[in-house]
């Protein structure tokens, strides 16, 4: 299989699992610091509701700028968030965390975006299917990491989250080359104009 494909399927895999080993912890950090029910809600939607605004940002500026460093900011401010999730000392800092990470949280949708660049209509439904697998690996293993190392005390899964994040900018910056050619830039410009033009039609 294509070496950059792995690279990338690996960089899923750790996303995700850092991902999913905190998620179900949530609404504990939450009541750690005498959370209502109403707060704990909010902080667990503050992710979905940043990266709804964050994910088409960063998806332009990769179209744009290239691949690379939309993953480099995007794993960045995961790792960032999930070191302040660890020192919180406050509910405000748990939302902190969370915003940061949800407006940050590019990684998904720029892998997809490479995946499509490095493969062509033979294999893409191959590196997609990677993709997917990465994915659920990382969803499935997550969660039960973090209940195991949650014994330990709620900060201890969040600082193994950062470590996983730190590892992943690590795989990224040394092993995972740009994909976007020249070319293929093109093409999406291209592409970009013509769903203007149709849009403008509707």
């Amino acid at each position: 299989m294509n070496k950059r494909l792995l690279n990338v399927g690996l960089v899923v895999l750790i996303d995700m699992l850092g991902f999913a080993l905190i998620v179900p912890l949530l609404t504990f950090f939450a009541d750690s610091f005498g959370a209502t029910e109403f707060q704990t809600g909010l902080l667990v939607s503050s992710y979905a509701l940043m990266q709804m605004i964050g994910a088409p940002m960063l998806g332009r500026l990769s179209d744009k700028y290239g691949r690379r460093p939309v993953f480099l900011i995007s794993i960045a401010g995961t790792f960032i968030g999930f070191l302040i999730l660890g020192f919180a000392n406050s509910l405000w800092w748990l939302f902190a965390s969370r915003i940061l990470s949800g407006l940050t949280a590019g990684n998904i949708s720029v892998a997809q975006a490479y995946i499509a660049d490095v493969t062509d209509e033979k294999n893409r439904a191959r590196g997609m299917g990677m993709f997917g697998a990465a994915f659920g690996i990382g969803f499935i293993l997550g969660p039960a990491l973090g209940g195991m190392l949650s014994q330990f005390g709620f900060a201890v899964p969040a600082f193994v989250s950062a470590g996983l994040a730190f590892i992943n900018l690590l795989t990224v910056f040394f092993w995972l080359p740009e994909s976007l050619t020249d070319e293929r830039r093109a093409e999406l410009a291209a592409q970009k104009k013509v769903d203007v033009s149709l849009a403008a039609l509707i």
